[in-house]
């Protein structure tokens, strides 16, 4: 019985501790899609890198605290998904853009490293790319919709 008792503590120890370091390239498109292709953001790019991070605490994978962003700021992902890695990214891009004043982050690379352990996990993540500030927005009609007589009016 004893024998039994140490194997299974010395199994869930040493399974019980995986750490990952990722490196994820973020949203790079500088003309976002709003209204089907027709009307893009005109965006201001700085050259300044600006990087920032933020951290994520989760106990039994749904009791989760740490992270520092004020609001939600990232576009790319479910902020709703119970993972702790979304919540990261988007405090650590929330953070990037409070520092720099921005309205969104364009070339962005995030830096994830996670430790998880049986019952606790940590996740910290780092981004990094440059400022952009919306200046306002453009219209722009794609060459198949300029040449289709009677589909649509074309934009100005």
């Amino acid at each position: 019985m004893k024998k039994l008792i140490m194997t299974t503590a010395l199994a869930a120890i040493a399974c019980g501790c995986i750490t990952v370091n990722k490196n994820d390239g973020g949203e790079s498109n500088m003309k976002m899609k709003v209204c089907k292709d027709v009307i893009h953001e005109k965006l201001s790019v700085s050259n300044n890198k600006v990087t920032a991070q933020d951290e994520i605490h989760c106990l039994f994978g749904f009791i989760c605290w740490g992270s520092s962003a004020t609001h939600v700021a990232d576009q790319t992902d479910d902020l709703f998904a119970l993972g702790m890695q979304v919540k990261a990214k988007n405090g650590a891009y929330a953070n990037a853009c409070d520092s720099a004043k921005c309205d969104q982050l364009v070339g962005t690379r995030y830096k994830i490293t996670t430790e998880d352990y049986f019952v606790y996990a940590k996740c910290k993540a780092e981004v990094s790319g440059y400022p952009a500030k919306l200046e306002g927005v453009e219209v722009f009609t794609p060459p198949c919709i300029q040449k289709a007589k009677g589909c649509c009016p074309k934009a100005k």
